[in-house]
Parts: structure tokens; sequence; C-alpha cells
């Protein structure tokens, strides 16, 4: 059976670096999920310009179990999926309650349908914030470290079934998302989190920081009292 790779979020930056890394030479067969934009069009269309097979869907997180289940089972009929990357999030919702949806139910529900369908790699792309939470991100935060904690469990879980999940946590990197945000240190960039990713994968981790010194800050900053800190690392 011809096998498949899915990047959820297929316009995001980061999502779309990792497939790239991973992904192999063409011809193979590439599924971007997403919501509608110009530029899942044009990451589709780069794969097809490259020599891959390309088709999109829509994802969202407003999708129930049931309807999650049916986007999955048509985008990959006829086809072993290998590889799936899931690259979602959003600072901008526009609510508490709808960030919590985005950034963390939405994916765990996602998560654990993937484990279902038994591809040989899972990719989650967290965030240092999922452990650290930040009151000016708290919806993002929170929801990430909600779809971070799904990740490890079903690692655990899917050990002896031959799926591995690669949680993938990353401090700030230079997106269009956080365009207009201030760069603070150790920022990066998508490329950087993509040969950390690849790395990763060849050596069957369960978890990495981006950059690797990100989870030593990140225990430091918990020990501190948050008073001391500038308001935006709270």
């Amino acid at each position: 059976m011809t096998r498949s790779v899915l990047l959820v979020g297929g316009s995001s930056e980061i999502g779309m670096a990792v497939l790239l890394r991973l992904l192999g030479p063409a011809p193979r067969r590439v599924i971007l999920a997403g919501r509608p934009n110009g530029e899942l069009k044009c990451n589709a269309e780069k794969l097809r310009d490259a020599g891959y097979t390309v088709a999109t869907t829509e994802y969202d997180a407003a999708l129930d179990v049931a309807e999650l289940d049916g986007m999955l089972d048509h985008a990959c009929a006829g086809y072993a999926l290998e590889l799936a990357i899931v690259a979602v999030g959003s600072m901008s919702e526009k609510s508490f309650a709808q960030g919590l949806v985005v950034n963390g139910l939405a994916v765990a529900l996602l998560l654990r349908a993937l484990t279902q369908r038994r591809p040989q790699q899972i990719v989650l792309l967290s965030s240092a914030a999922a452990v650290r939470p930040r009151q000016s991100i708290a919806e993002y935060s929170l929801g990430k470290q909600l779809a971070d904690s799904t990740a490890l469990l079903l690692a655990r879980q899917t050990a002896d079934t031959g799926v591995r999940i690669l949680v993938v946590r990353p401090g700030f990197v230079r997106t269009r998302m956080t365009a207009d945000l201030a760069k603070p240190p150790l920022a990066t960039d998508p490329d950087r989190v993509a040969r950390r990713v690849a790395a990763a994968v060849d050596s069957r981790k369960t978890v990495i920081w981006v950059p690797r010194v990100m989870g030593l800050v990140v225990r430091i900053l918990g020990i501190l009292p948050r008073r001391v800190l500038p308001p935006s690392w709270r």
C-alpha cells in the first residue's frame, strides 16, 4: 500500500519546515490539512512543483470526534499513514475558551485519532509555554499544556505498538504569528526547529527543547518568584 505523510496545520511555517526535513525525496503523497487560505494553497503548490503528490483537506478545531475520524478516513483513504506532524496553534483566538479548544482540546482529540491509525511517527509541535504557562498568553499556554500532556500519555500507551511520538518544545520562534512581538533572548527560527526534529526522530527521542538550553532556562525560571521577572516572562 502506498504510504502518505500528513501535516495538520498546513499553513504553519514551522510545520512546513519540519515536513520538508522529514519528507524524503519525491515522489511521495502528502496531505496538508488546515483552514483554507492562501498560505495552505501556496504550500501545496510548492510541494507539487517539487514532485510530490499533494492533497488538501479542511481541518477545524470545531470538529467533533466523529467528524475528525471522518476527515482522517477521507484524507488517508487507500494509503497507509506513515508520518503525522501536528502544527496547530494560535494566539489570536477571540475568547479564552476558544483558545483552549484550538490549542488544547482539539489537538488532544486529534492526537488520539492519529494513534489509532498507527503511523510510524507522530510529531507534536508543542511549546515551552506548555511547561511554564505565561499569564500574557494564558489560553495558548494552558491549551499547549493539555496537548503536550496528552502526547506524553499516548507515547507511553503506544510504546509497544510501533507508534513513536515526539513532543517538540520550542521557545520563541520567529514566524508570522510572532512578527509583532518583541524578540526575547534565545529566539529561534523554523529551520532550526526542523533540524532538531529530524535529529530527534532519527534517535527516537520523545521530548526535545529548541534551542536545547531552553529546558534548563524553563527550570530556572520556575524556581524564581514571578514578581521579580519582566511582565512578559511571568
